[in-house]
């Protein structure tokens, strides 16, 4: 029965909001946007120390944005990156209903579980730990630089079988910008009360083909974003809140907590009329077993980044990265990697 009454207050909500926004027309618009990125690197897998390099088509991404009245819009993209997204799929797909300070989202989303900017090439370890993408319900406020929202979901980790097919995944995230002088802050603290629904544990669960799990973990995203003039900081911390059931993941044969750490600093200049920026980054994971979820266990990063061509980014990363120890079951290895990026934004 909680199921069917949460079915009833979403469909409720949506039933209240669109009667409030139905006398507000406007002229329906469209707005169509794209990206391509194209990458090439060079280097040795930090897990073999083996020579690797490779030119790909890291990411196509044609988005449309409609604004069908003052209250309502609707979103799609659709995303291809080589190796992951042949051929190219539905990333996204949302209705949203704003009315003065509260919102409501709808349809195929990445839930707001992590931040994980970031002013590198590479993702940051905490976007592959905790990104989640599902097809969800988000009610929100957003007003002074608060915003609030909670959303839930039908994940496919399911609870020992007995919750199968149920709405029973939620979140709560809450953040908090400001401005003090020529610095600008941006915090952030997110709750997920199933981090196995995550894109990077849900396939890796000791369950593997059908990811069952004996007992839901909650997870926790903390992050902080300060900007003074030229200079940036990105501090994010991803985690499971407690240790997995041991029948659901492991960490060298005992519990499992994961967790992702990223620690970035920036500075931009003017160097011949173009703003360049400088990163540098320290990522770490724990608790990460190799031999399912393989993430390196450190990675020191630096870029350099900019435009050319008009509206041609251009940015080089050098990444040295370091596997967990052998006697965690990582290889106990490490290997640096050169990528240079050409990107362009319409």
């Amino acid at each position: 029965m909680p199921h069917l009454k949460l079915k009833h207050l979403t469909v409720g909500t949506l039933i209240a909001m669109g009667v409030c926004t139905a006398p507000v027309m406007a002229e329906p618009t469209l707005e169509v946007t794209g990206a391509i990125e194209v990458e090439i690197n060079s280097g040795e897998d930090h897990t073999a120390a083996a020579k690797v390099s490779d030119i790909t088509l890291a990411t196509v991404e044609l988005g449309f944005d409609a604004k069908i009245n003052n209250n309502v819009s609707a979103h799609i993209l659709i995303l291809h990156e080589d190796d992951d997204t042949d051929p190219p799929v539905i990333d996204e797909g949302t209705i949203s209903i704003a009315m003065d300070s509260m919102f409501l989202n709808a349809g195929r989303m990445y839930v707001p579980f992590g931040n994980f900017e970031s002013n590198m090439i590479s993702d940051p370890l905490t976007l592959e730990l905790g990104e989640t993408q599902e097809a969800a319900v988000e009610f929100g406020y957003e007003s002074g630089g608060l915003r609030a929202s909670v959303y839930v979901f039908n994940g496919e980790a399911d609870k020992n079988e007995i919750d199968n097919d149920v709405v029973d995944d939620f979140g709560i995230s809450i953040g908090y910008t400001m401005k003090s002088g020529s610095m600008n802050l941006d915090f952030g603290l997110d709750y997920i009360n199933n981090i196995a629904e995550t894109d990077s544990i849900q396939g890796v669960l000791q369950g593997a083909s059908a990811p069952f799990i004996e007992e839901h973990t909650a997870g926790m995203a903390l992050h902080a974003i300060i900007n003074m003039d030229a200079f940036s900081i990105i501090l994010e911390h991803v985690s499971a809140s407690d240790d997995f059931n041991i029948l659901d993941l492991q960490f060298n044969g005992a519990v499992a907590s994961p967790a992702a750490n990223n620690i970035e600093l920036a500075y931009s200049m003017d160097m011949g009329g173009r703003e360049v920026t400088f990163a540098i980054a320290h990522q770490s994971t724990s608790d990460m077993d190799t031999g399912f979820i393989g993430l390196a266990e450190t990675r020191n990063m630096i870029s350099v980044s900019t435009t050319v061509a008009g509206d041609v980014g251009l940015a080089v990363e050098y990444t040295n990265a370091s596997d967990y120890e052998a006697t965690d079951g990582g290889s106990g290895e490490s290997g640096g990697m050169l990528t240079a990026q050409l990107a362009v934004e319409f």
